[in-house]
């Protein structure tokens, strides 16, 4: 033994047939198996996606679309148009259904759909809003023929703001509410 190498007598022998792996092709082992992962995890979820699909949408309440349509009119018998928009020159004509201006008329016979209520007197007027079956409302405007309808403007007692046009054949006479 050489006395120079000091080596020889401090470490142990290892034999040196076997290679000794390389930091570098460890680097490589992992840069592999990260790889690998990082391919998987996508493809996991897209598979989840798939098999779950449907699954995971809200089971909740569906909403329902409200289909406005047109208030029931009935078929008038055929008479004179008046001349003016208004029934007489005056402004307050005779109603048959006895409803006059001041007086308090209550929503009925409209087989439940209930009473368009408009921006002025006609059916070419937009409709804002329509009144159930029973509410009253006092008359403060009217009567205007226009089309096949005597037309009453109506103002909501509890809430004055709510003052449109409707029909007087929907309309019945009634005592303060």
């Amino acid at each position: 033994m050489n006395s120079n190498d000091w080596r020889d007598e401090t470490l142990p022998h290892t034999p040196t047939s076997l290679p000794r792996p390389t930091p570098s092709s460890g680097m490589r082992r992992w840069a592999l198996i990260g790889g690998i992962i990082l391919l998987a995890i996508p493809l996991c979820g897209l598979w989840g996606l798939y098999v779950f699909r449907g699954h995971l949408s809200h089971h909740g309440p569906t909403p329902t679309p409200i289909i406005w349509t047109p208030t029931p009119s009935p078929t008038l018998p055929v008479s004179p148009t008046p001349q003016s928009p208004r029934a007489t020159p005056g402004g307050q004509a005779p109603d048959p259904a006895g409803i006059s201006v001041g007086q308090y008329v209550i929503v009925t016979d409209t087989g439940g759909y209930g009473l368009s209520l408009r921006e002025g007197p006609g059916a070419e007027y937009t409709r804002v809003e329509i009144a159930q079956e029973g509410e009253t409302f006092l008359v403060v405007d009217g009567p205007i023929v226009a089309g096949e309808f005597i037309w009453w403007k109506l103002r909501d007692p509890t809430q004055p703001n709510r003052e449109w046009w409707a029909a007087g054949d929907f309309l019945a006479p009634t005592t303060q509410p």
